[in-house]
């Protein structure tokens, strides 16, 4: 093949190899959920992040590719079913739920997000009533798929607002309704609670606990004694459990849309959105299609049919974890989390002794470690070992507690003093 003809080729395949590789990012989106939380697969991270990024780069570049083809296009032809892949790419470009940030950055960039979603609904919204040309099955099987474009595109935002610091506040209550404490009668009504031998309910309270903790508010005390009391008198490995969940329901809310799924509106979005697509199918079964080139069909069935499928794929998964788990309550709590069996045991963090008694001589990895921006990716995966050791830090921490409640804290002062030795 001549140099012309390359360019000829890929002139005319373009768009089409665009839009079936944004779908393919969708894809693999989809699955880095089981490479982002699994630690052993934490080399693999970076892969993650390229999907991230990538997915919406190859979705806007597809776009934009679009926009010019069809003003190089002076009459209809097969172009009125690329005019409908514009509206499939507002789709893409929505993302997926398990991942709507990659790190705490991009939750504070949602004022970002919203300006490309404005930025690009415009110019898909202009492609298709510019250029279309189509009869009316087609255009009806593209309003559906702009107005779930739409939706689905805007719960990217939304979510990264969510999550963002300045806007976790506000999610708390104003107040939390309990008993006003001084610190002294909290330490006092603390050690009752302890001396107790009543069994009491180990998960009330820590979900709110935690969402303190996170928007560094300070715990009413009325919530901490409701907590306090209930994990000193369970069992540990069910208060391990717990935490495990909890950092699982944090991840969720950190980083992915998963949390809003247990609102109504999050939970009508999820089942009533596939169904646009789904019908969107339909129209384009029954739609006549002459004039039409085969390629493009063809291109527009897989894109019809294998972006209903993944819109379809979490709905599946959440009725088939209600069907087996017999509870509804537990899926709006940490469906997630529960879907994992829990956050893993691993430790992980850059230990320095782990880094000065390494075994493995340096290598290959360490010349290109003098590259700054390599440096720390290759000490962190390279020489660093990961241990499973969470459960028994955690009994410890534990322990350290139940002592210094039970022969150390004896007023306010010397509740002053213990809490200085954290850490």
């Amino acid at each position: 093949m001549s140099l012309s003809g390359a360019v000829g080729w890929w002139d005319e395949w373009q768009l089409r190899i665009l839009v079936l590789a944004s779908l393919f990012m969708q894809y693999l989106l989809y699955l880095c959920v089981w490479l982002r939380r699994s630690p052993s697969m934490s080399r693999m991270r970076v892969l993650v992040w390229i999907v991230y990024i990538g997915s919406d780069a190859v979705a806007i570049y597809a776009l934009a590719t679009l926009f010019n083809r069809q003003k190089r296009t002076l009459d209809g032809g097969s172009t009125a079913l690329e005019v409908l892949w514009a509206p499939v790419l507002l789709i893409h470009l929505g993302g997926q739920p398990f991942i709507s940030a990659y790190s705490l950055e991009d939750n504070e960039l949602w004022k970002r997000h919203t300006i490309t979603l404005v930025s690009q609904v415009t110019v898909a919204l202009y492609v298709f009533c510019k250029w279309w040309s189509g009869e009316k099955r087609l255009l009806a099987a593209g309003v559906l798929l702009i107005l779930f474009g739409i939706l689905k595109f805007a719960q990217k935002p939304w979510a990264l607002r969510t999550a963002s610091f300045n806007s976790m506040p506000a999610s708390l209550e104003v107040e939390h309704k309990g008993r006003t404490y001084s610190l002294e009668e909290y330490v006092q009504d603390a050690k009752k609670c302890l001396l107790d031998t009543e069994k009491s309910g180990g998960r009330y309270g820590l979900r709110s606990l935690s969402n303190y903790m996170f928007v560094d508010r300070s715990v009413p005390y009325s919530l901490r004694i409701k907590v306090l009391s209930g994990f000193m008198h369970s069992k540990y490995e069910d208060e391990y459990k717990e935490l495990r969940s909890r950092l699982g329901d944090t991840f969720s809310m950190l980083y992915t849309r998963v949390q809003s799924f247990g609102t109504i509106y999050g939970s009508g979005f999820m089942f009533f959105l596939p169904f646009l697509a789904l019908s969107s199918i339909v129209l384009l079964a029954t739609s006549r299609k002459d004039g039409h080139e085969e390629k493009d069909i063809t291109v527009t069935y897989i894109l019809f049919c294998f972006t209903a499928m993944l819109e379809f794929l979490l709905p599946c998964m959440v009725l088939s974890y209600m069907i087996l788990a017999q509870c509804i309550s537990s899926f709006s709590g940490g469906f997630l989390m529960k879907h994992f069996e829990g956050w893993h045991d691993m430790v992980s963090q850059c230990n320095i002794m782990s880094f000065c008694v390494r075994k493995k001589k340096p290598t290959f990895l360490m010349k290109l470690a003098a590259f700054n921006f390599l440096r720390e990716f290759v000490n962190q995966h390279w020489y660093i070992k990961k241990e499973a050791r969470a459960y028994q830090i955690t009994g410890v921490v534990r322990q350290h507690v139940e002592d210094g409640w039970n022969n150390y804290i004896c007023g306010a002062e010397s509740y002053r003093k213990f809490n200085e030795l954290r850490g």
